[in-house]
This record gives C-alpha cells, sequence and structure tokens, in this order.
C-alpha cells in the first residue's frame, strides 16, 4: 500500500500506534501520518538533515540531525535544539517519554562515534576511541527499557547500557550489523549489509544466518514488534518478515529498485511503515 509523503527524501521513521507515525527528512522537517494521511513537512529547527526519530507516544518524540542536534516534540511543538555530538549519522531509541539513548557515527569514515543517552531534560554522551579502520562506527541502537539498550558498530563491537553505565560485550558479534530492534532484554534481532541477520539474548550473539532470498539486497532496516514478528527491509526496496524463527519470502514493497537509505517502524506484528530517501512511504 504506496503512501504519497510528498517529500523529496525521508530518513527516519516512528510509529507509536497503527495509525499515527513521524517521518524525518533531509530538509529538516517532521511530517505527521495520521489514519492514512501525510502532514505537509513541519521545520523542527534541528539544523540540518534528520537522521532518525523515536517516538514512544503519539505525543513525544526525539529526532536527532546530522548536525548532532537533537529536539524534542511534547504534542504541540517542538524543543529548542539541544547539542548532543559532533556531525555524523546518529539514530535515537526512546522506549519512554523520560529515556532515550543514542549513537552517531562520525561523518569522518573510520573517526570516533558518539554514544548517550538522555533522561528527559539532559543528553549525556561519550565518544569511542575510533581506530581509524572504515568498519569501526557506531550504527544503531536499540532500548527495550531504560535499564537495557544495546548498540551495534560494523566491525562487530557490540555496546550494552544497563542503566547505569555502558559496557563492551565479550567477543565479536557478526560483523556489517548496520540495524537492530530489541523488543525485550532477552531478544534483540540486528541485519548486516551481507544480508544476513543475527540474534541477541543479552549476553551473546547467535551465529550470523542469510536471510533466504535476501541475498544482494543489502539489508539496511528491521523493526520488532515483539519477540517472535520483525520485518526487514533492504535498500533494493524488498522487505521479509520473520516470524518465531523463520523468514516469509521478500516481497518487493519499493518499486523502482535501489533506494539510499530506507527505514521500517512496526507499530503492531501486521503494521509496519517503510520510508525511503526517494520520498517514498508504504504501509507493509
Amino acid at each position: 500500500n504506496s503512501l504519497s509523503s510528498d517529500d523529496s527524501s525521508l530518513y527516519g521513521v516512528s510509529c507509536p500506534t497503527v495509525t499515527s507515525c513521524i517521518a524525518v527528512d533531509e530538509n529538516g522537517s517532521a511530517l505527521f501520518w495520521h489514519s492514512g494521511r501525510w502532514s505537509r513537512p513541519q521545520p523542527v529547527g534541528a539544523g540540518g538533515t534528520l537522521t532518525s526519530v523515536s517516538c514512544p507516544s503519539t505525543t513525544y518524540c526525539v529526532a536527532l540531525s546530522a548536525g548532532g542536534s537533537a529536539v524534542t516534540y511534547g504534542g504541540q511543538s517542538w524543543s529548542l535544539p539541544a547539542s548532543v555530538g559532533p556531525e555524523g549519522s546518529y539514530k535515537v531509541s526512546c522506549p519512554t517519554v523520560a529515556f532515550c539513548a543514542t549513537v552517531g557515527a562520525s561523518g569522518t569514515v573510520g573517526a570516533a562515534s558518539t554514544f548517550g543517552t538522555f533522561n528527559g531534560h539532559s543528553w549525556s554522551t561519550q565518544q569511542t576511541l575510533g581506530t581509524g579502520a572504515l568498519d569501526d562506527r557506531l550504527m544503531d541502537v536499540s532500548c527495550a527499557t531504560r535499564r537495557f539498550c544495546v548498540a551495534v558498530n560494523l566491525n562487530g563491537l557490540t555496546l550494552t547500557f544497563d542503566g547505569q553505565r555502558w559496557s563492551t560485550v565479550p567477543g565479536t558479534g557478526p560483523r556489517g550489523m548496520i540495524s537492530l530492534s530489541c523488543p525485550s532484554t532477552s531478544f534483540c534481532l540486528a541485519v548486516a549489509d551481507s544480508g544476513a541477520y543475527a540474534t541477541f539474548d543479552g549476553r551473546r550473539w547467535s551465529a550470523p544466518s542469510a536471510i533466504p532470498g535476501f541475498g544482494a539486497v543489502f539489508a539496511y532496516s528491521v523493526s520488532c514488534s515483539s519477540t517472535t514478528r520483525c520485518t526487514a527491509i533492504g535498500l533494493s526496496g524488498m522487505a521479509a518478515n520473520w516470524q518465531q524463527g523463520r523468514w516469509s519470502e521478500p516481497v518487493r514493497v519499493f518499486p523502482g529498485g535501489y533506494s539510499a537509505t530506507v527505514a521500517v517502524s512496526c507499530a503492531s506484528p501486521d503494521t509496519c511503515m517503510a520510508v525511503n530517501s526517494k520520498g517514498d512511504a508504504a504501509i507493509y
């Protein structure tokens, strides 16, 4: 079910309910989707491209810009921007209105990445050491609760947050992890740019396996509405559902081939919103 967002490029989406979503775009604007209709783009004042948004409710969202600023939405308007870190590609996850976590891959490949948390009032962030390697980039974070967040790095590094501090998970996880979703404290599912996936039980990763039929479509975003249902989407515009350990056959959500960026958010097992950088939006 394709929908027109009337916008040139969409980089993030969050759906707190099956009838309400918010998407963010390259022009620094947010678009609200209610019951089948998109609003006009609304500038949020964060400065530059918005790369991610997370909405734990219909009246509260946090969005991050590529300039390293964060803004919050309180149901009527957006806050003034707060500095989170240097320029980068930021992702944010807010399990409640009083807590969010973020990671940001530096705009300079191989430079230090940003990671940190928000308590509803202020941000506390820090930088990784940065090895200079091309794959040393924190790409995504997902929080099941304010005491359980997981962040993944392209090089297989995994960070967890326990409500007090960030820690490195012993050993190396799957390489190329680019997106993950943690619906509970004992289950996360991550997808890798190779088209593989792996699960995390809070302590260790499973061995990576290929998403059947996905292959070279470059998995890019995943959203899990529960511990038994996830949806992954690739840059080819193909999407597949993971249900109780088995993947469905991929189907084309976006026509026209390769998209530069895609994101997906699932408010229920049967309702997901996907957006891409061509300005397309689709319910899947």
